[in-house]
């Protein structure tokens, strides 16, 4: 069967993560993706993680830093599709093939490339770390843990972020390609990437104002989202974040009863009082000690309650749930034999993604790749592009998506979409989206630049208008649990018949089939089941729920929709896709997730929650300061001794090498303590990047405030300012994906159904029928019913 980029060419480019990641999503999807890497090999090609991120590629080996590598270089990109690329800003500039050199030789080029920071700002030269940027954006210094202080947080969510918008960005330009005969530069960050996973905008202010006359509190996190202890001393993970599946919990532990008082009556989204809100926490956490975690999660099952194991990242792979969704591969690796690993990003049923290869050896395919260049002709002139004629606003101009989805995983994958310029037509209930239940009836991140148009499915003259936008549309969305898109009459089957080239994408959680298919899941589960639950928490410590699932979900979800859309480029037809959010944070933990014979023991979180080892660790210094340290190279290694002056480092034998270091954490971890103490995080920040060392104060900021306020985001164009009409002015975080041809859309937040009649008129409902749905209710926004 044919994949989805059979015949793109993909040249890669990179030393972290973000770029192989990127890469990956491209051979798995049937491109021939080069590899190129250092004569000293990849930088990434000691993790265990480069088993997966490297499967399915070519290594070409050349020297960058000459010029008979780099002519090498332009010589592979002069028939490429796309380029990958996530060095320094400025860096593959100064080497001889940024994107102005490449695309001179291939005008049809698409250019990707992934910085840390973005390409201006105060912080555009810190080095584009994972940690770095978690740590000097105040992220670390705004998680809960079991400690006071900036809080380590191992998974990589900014890294796999820029890598999925790189994916779609690249995807969005070949479409634009298509109208114009030309590539684009696209530019992504992990900066970019982090704005993602900022579920609420600015609403938290507007929540806090919200109940702060009331007295009450929202209880969604703190009640529906528990990790309570069970009998066997195992904890939970909950996720009855709707009504009724919190009911459903309420009534298995015999606590129905509260909803009779007033204080208890809007469970789990309000509660009375924080007094209230205490009681209640206590009461259900002395009810799950009653039974074990194998007893409830049968209770569960019967009962139609969200709740879920904690698992090691291993584990996962092995559960029946993701193995039933072939969302785990097997792979012989020549050097660690077979392997398990992560497995595809999302199914297709007409182009089915490929892994079969592993990760090649450095330089493997050198002199085949090499040998097979075609010497251009002296002199030639580029080749003109070939254009249509039509003019485009948006790299995705002319796609229409409609989206019959709920919260956040999967439609803030349309949001993504929209920002590249595809119109999004999202149908809601009367009630609205339950996401809005999280903030309010005007206003959610998920919704935002999309036609709001209310329809209650339960009426058939609904369902006949969703088969007419259906027939127009690119790209159809839905995340409801397995039978409901049958019982509505908006599964593939139906929607396929009406429309053979519509693009069908179910975003769920666990996946249309399998034994779990039929559970409720939320952002918690695939916190709880991928492993980040326990690679987050730090070692001896309970599991802890952390947010960033959903936004993961999201990304993934977009970056199969581009698939998609790249697969009808080549084959005319539609077809089903399914990305699961399980498995979409399984590829974030893509460095855990993954099993062999005499695998190294996975870092996670130590028990203070301070880092992974010593060269990669948060340090309370002078002045109750904390400073994040991260040594990855050798040099960095060498110059991080000299610049706190302890020279004494490098001759002793305990810390002579990666490995010796590594036998000997504990003391490196006291002897750097101890000489970290004498100064504060500004003053080690300024001293060790002088030298070369990624370091930098992690207590600064808020995460929250500076992704919406500070220089380096606004420098970015990554907060634009938006208003409401009973709110005010506000800034939000903006589009996530730059584009060097065209500008990316900023939309405005819409309320509720408030393109109903617009939308509706446009597919033929006549006035007359207009009244009469508004008159039963059918287009009738009513709101989600809370007091607040």
């Amino acid at each position: 069967m044919a994949t989805a980029c059979e015949g793109l060419k993909v040249i890669e480019v990179s030393c972290g993560m973000a770029g192989a990641e990127a890469g990956m999503q491209f051979a798995d999807n049937g491109a021939e993706v080069l590899l190129i890497e250092p004569p000293s090999g990849h930088a990434m090609r000691g993790s265990p993680g480069f088993l997966v991120w490297g499967r399915g590629k070519k290594s070409v080996v050349l020297d960058l830093k000459t010029a008979e590598g780099v002519a090498k270089l332009k010589e592979l990109a002069r028939d490429a599709d796309c380029f990958i690329n996530d060095f320094q800003p400025g860096q593959a500039e100064k080497m001889g093939f940024g994107y102005e050199a490449l695309s001179k030789i291939n005008p049809r080029l698409a250019y990707a490339a992934i910085t840390g920071f973005g390409e201006t700002g105060p912080f555009r030269d810190l080095p584009g770390y994972e940690y770095v940027v978690q740590a000097k954006t105040g992220r670390m210094n705004s998680q809960e843990g079991f400690r006071k202080g900036p809080i380590f947080t191992p998974t990589p969510i900014a890294t796999y972020g820029a890598a999925m918008l790189a994916v779609q960005g690249l995807l969005a330009a070949l479409q634009a390609r298509k109208h114009t005969g030309k590539g684009q530069r696209v530019h992504t960050s992990l900066l970019h990437a982090l704005t993602t996973f900022d579920m609420g905008g600015f609403m938290h202010m507007m929540v806090k104002q919200d109940l702060a006359d009331s007295g009450a509190v929202r209880g969604v996190l703190a009640l529906a989202f528990m990790t309570p202890k069970c009998a066997d001393g195992r904890y939970l993970q909950m996720c009855s974040r709707m009504p009724h599946l919190f009911r459903n919990w309420m009534r298995a532990l015999d606590l129905e009863a509260l909803y009779e008082d007033p204080a208890y009556q809007y469970m789990p989204d309000v509660v009375g009082s924080a007094a209230e809100m205490a009681g209640l926490l206590d009461m259900i956490e002395v009810k799950m000690l009653e039974k074990t975690s194998e007893q409830w999660l049968e209770i569960f099952s019967k009962n139609d309650i969200g709740g879920d194991p904690f698992l090691q990242a291993k584990e996962f792979l092995h559960h029946p749930q993701p193995v039933a969704c072939g969302r785990a591969v097997e792979i012989v690796d020549p050097k660690v034999g077979k392997m398990r690993q992560i497995g595809p990003l999302a199914q297709f049923s007409k182009t089915p993604s490929v892994i079969v290869r592993p990760a090649p050896a450095a330089g493997q395919h050198t002199k085949e790749v090499l040998a097979a260049i075609k010497p251009a002709a002296h002199g030639a002139a580029v080749k003109a592009p070939a254009k249509t004629g039509r003019a485009l606003r948006y790299p995705l101009d002319g796609i229409t998506c409609l989206e019959v989805a709920y919260f956040y995983a999967a439609p803030f994958s349309m949001t993504l979409l929209a920002e590249m310029g595809a119109r999004i037509i999202k149908i809601e209930p009367p009630q609205g989206d339950p996401m809005r239940r999280n903030w309010s009836s005007v206003y959610s991140k998920s919704a935002q630049g999309k036609e709001s148009v209310i329809l209650d499915l339960k009426h058939p003259e609904s369902v006949e208008i969703v088969h007419r936008i259906a027939e127009k549309a690119d790209v159809f969305l839905t995340n409801f649990r397995p039978g409901v898109p049958a019982k509505l009459k908006i599964d593939y089957d139906t929607l396929i018949k009406i429309n053979p080239k519509l693009v069908y994408l179910y975003g769920g959680c666990f996946g249309s089939k399998g034994p779990w298919s039929h559970r409720p899941g939320f952002h918690s589960t695939p916190n709880a089941m991928a492993g980040s639950g326990f690679v987050e928490s730090g070692r001896g410590n309970p599991p802890r729920d952390r947010t960033f699932p959903d936004p993961v979900g999201a990304l993934s979800a977009a970056t199969a929709a581009m698939m998609g859309l790249q697969a009808r480029e080549r084959t005319g037809q539609g077809q089903y896709i399914e990305t699961t959010m399980i498995s979409s944070l399984g590829h974030t933990m893509a460095r855990w997730s993954l099993d062999y014979a005499g695998k190294p023991e996975d870092p996670i979180n130590d028990q203070g929650q301070h880092g992974l080892h010593a060269l990669t660790r948060l340090y309370p210094v002078k002045d109750g300061t904390w400073l994040f340290l991260m040594t990855c190279l050798e040099k960095q290694w060498q110059a991080l001794a000299k610049a706190i002056e302890a020279p004494e480092l490098l001759t002793d034998k305990r810390f002579a090498d990666a490995g010796a270091r590594a036998k000997n954490d504990a003391a490196l971890i006291e002897r750097l303590q101890t000489a970290l103490a004498s100064r504060t995080a500004g003053e080690w920040e300024q001293r060790l990047t002088k030298a070369g060392v990624p370091a930098v104060r992690a207590d600064e900021y808020q995460h929250h405030d500076f992704m919406l306020n500070h220089p380096q985001i606004r420098l970015n164009g990554l907060a634009v300012e938006d208003s409401l009409p009973d709110k005010g002015k506000f800034w939000r975080s903006s589009s996530c994906v730059q584009f060097s041809d065209m500008p990316t859309r900023y939309a405005h937040p819409e309320a509720t159904g408030s393109y109903t009649e617009q939308v509706l008129r446009e597919f033929g409902v006549s006035e007359r029928q207009l009244e009469e749905l508004h008159r039963k209710g059918t287009t009738v926004a009513v709101g989600h019913g809370l007091p607040v």
